[in-house]
């Protein structure tokens, strides 16, 4: 039985709420413990051959400022599937999909997600090393400017990386014929190319390249997949 409106709209404000306060719940953790997580965030520049010290603060409020920011934005990154999921529940009536499929795809969304944001964090050094291979003068990092870089370019990895999933998703509604994607695999390519230089500021072809080749074997594997369901 069809719910009336405001039924759908005060569930979409009771899910909404869930999320922030969950959001809110787990910033505190991530707060508690922030130094755990800002080792994560500050290895690309370490393995770059940088350090710590490389990074400075100008006014007398920032540090607190890039806390702040830094701990809501780790915690929105690791609990993004979470939130998807909680939302993801109030569409799913919407949608023509089985329970077990809809689970598949929350769990491959989870691992790619992640994944994306796994390889983001792996080799953001390259490009970190080849932008700043270009100062003839010691290097200072001002501290909002590397962390919003970084958490950016992680979420999106994350985000990004979700692509093969949604392919997946057009295939076995018929939205796309898997014909359109074997009978042009070279264009194919090239388009993904074109998607990684938009998403990898950094501009260096060694990131560029494992971004894409990724992506692109992910996409293939999504069209086996679908023509193994078939």
């Amino acid at each position: 039985m069809k719910k009336p409106f405001f039924d759908h709209l005060k569930e979409l404000n009771v899910r909404l709420i869930i999320s922030v306060a969950v959001l809110i719940l787990f910033s505190s953790l991530v707060y508690n413990n922030y130094s755990y997580f800002l080792d994560f965030l500050t290895k690309p520049l370490i393995d770059a051959g940088y350090s710590v010290d490389n990074i400075f603060a100008i006014t007398i409020y920032e540090g607190f400022q890039v806390k702040i920011t830094n701990v809501l934005l780790i915690s929105l990154s690791i609990l993004f599937p979470l939130i998807i999921i909680n939302l993801g529940f109030f569409i799913k009536p919407a949608i023509d999909m089985s329970s077990l499929s809809f689970y598949l795809y929350f769990l491959s969304f989870t691992f790619l997600y992640y994944f994306g944001i796994y390889s983001a964090l792996t080799i953001s050094h390259v490009g970190i090393e080849f932008l700043l291979s270009f100062n003839e003068n010691e290097i200072l990092l001002r501290s909002q400017n590397y962390f919003q870089f970084i958490i950016r370019i992680s979420l999106l990895f994350g985000i990004s990386f979700q692509f093969p999933l949604v392919v997946l998703f057009l295939l076995n509604k018929n939205i796309i014929k898997v014909a359109n994607f074997t009978n042009n695999r070279p264009e194919l390519f090239i388009f993904i190319l074109i998607l990684s230089a938009v998403i990898t500021p950094t501009g260096d072809p060694i990131t560029l390249f494992v971004f894409a080749i990724p992506m692109y074997l992910l996409i293939e594997l999504m069209i086996l997949l679908h023509k193994k369901t078939k």
